[in-house]
C-alpha cells in the first residue's frame, strides 16, 4: 500500500501537470535526450515505489534522477511517456529549492502538445499508483 510519500510525490507531480495545463507556452526549446533513454520495461511495483520513497526533501534533481533509474512500465501509454520524458528533463533543470514560480517558469517553455503530455502522465500516475478508494472495503456496520 502506497503511503504519504508517494502521495506527496503524486501531488507534487499532478500540481506541475496543473500548472502545466494551464496554458501560457507555445513553443518548446529541445527537451535534453536524458529521459528519452529511460528504460521502458520497470515494473508498475518498482515505478510506483519509486514515488513512495521519495521524501520531501527531495530535490528535484534527486527526483528526475530516481525516476530516470526506474523509468516507465512498458505498458504506459506514448502521450504518458513522452509527458514522463518532458517532466523528468525538466525537473533536471529546477533549482534544488524550487518554488511555484519556477514551476510557472518552466510551463512557459512548453509547448501545447508537452503540456498534454505531462497531463497524460500524471493521469497515468495517478492511476497506476495511488489506490482506488472506490475498491476499499468499508467498516462493517453494527
Amino acid at each position: 500500500m502506497f503511503g504519504k510519500k508517494t502521495l506527496a510525490a503524486a501531488g507534487l507531480l499532478a500540481m506541475t501537470g496543473a500548472v502545466a495545463a494551464c496554458g501560457g507556452g507555445s513553443s518548446s526549446a529541445p527537451a535534453a535526450t536524458g529521459a528519452a533513454g529511460a528504460p521502458s520495461g520497470a515494473t508498475t511495483s518498482d515505478f510506483c515505489g519509486t514515488f513512495q520513497k521519495m521524501a520531501n526533501t527531495t530535490t528535484p534533481k534527486q527526483a528526475a534522477d530516481q525516476l530516470l533509474a526506474v523509468g516507465t512500465p512498458s505498458g504506459i501509454a506514448a502521450d504518458a511517456r513522452h509527458g514522463f520524458e518532458v517532466l523528468v528533463d525538466h525537473l533536471e533543470t529546477l533549482p534544488d529549492n524550487a518554488k511555484s514560480a519556477d514551476l510557472t517558469a518552466m510551463e512557459k517553455g512548453l509547448s501545447a502538445t508537452d503540456q498534454k503530455d505531462v497531463v497524460a502522465f500524471t493521469t497515468y500516475l495517478a492511476q497506476a499508483c495511488v489506490p482506488s478508494t472506490d475498491s476499499t472495503p468499508s467498516a462493517p456496520s453494527s
